[in-house]
């Protein structure tokens, strides 16, 4: 499935609640989302109490959810479907300690609230500049599966 087929094909899909899905909940999805979630909890806590809370509230940004919906997503739509995901989520996720870094490097030099701007501009043009290299290798997976 191509990219564009792809977003538009996510456009199409109905956003809402189902209050029947939250009456019979999956408890085996449930468990994997929680077990995930407080591993990588913990692993972030382990990491700032051994290098301190700056190195810990690095980690703490990691989606505790993505293993784990990687995982369902696989089940659900198959691993290509997955694959892109997982790397739009690394794009992310890089794109979001790049602005961790802008903000722990402007530190004292700046107002916090110039920091947090000048830092989500930096995030913007990374997450721009990753996304259009990667552009190419998501178009070949989607077409691959």
């Amino acid at each position: 499935m191509s990219v564009r087929r792809e977003v538009q094909r996510e456009r199409r899909q109905a956003v809402g609640i189902n209050p029947r899905a939250v009456r019979r909940p999956e408890w085996p999805q449930l468990t994997v989302r929680f077990a995930f979630g407080a591993a990588i909890a913990i692993a972030a806590g382990l990491l700032g109490m051994r290098f301190g809370a700056r190195v810990g509230g690095v980690f703490l940004a990691f989606p505790a959810i993505l293993p784990a919906a990687l995982t369902l997503l696989e089940r659900a739509e198959g691993v290509t479907e997955t694959g892109v995901d997982a790397v739009g989520a690394g794009l992310g996720a890089a794109a979001m300690l790049v602005f961790s870094l802008t903000i722990l490097w402007l530190g004292r030099r700046v107002p916090p609230a110039a920091a947090v701007v000048i830092a989500a501009g930096v995030w913007m043009i990374v997450a721009a500049a990753l996304f259009a290299v990667a552009r190419p290798l998501l178009g070949r997976m989607a077409r691959r599966g």
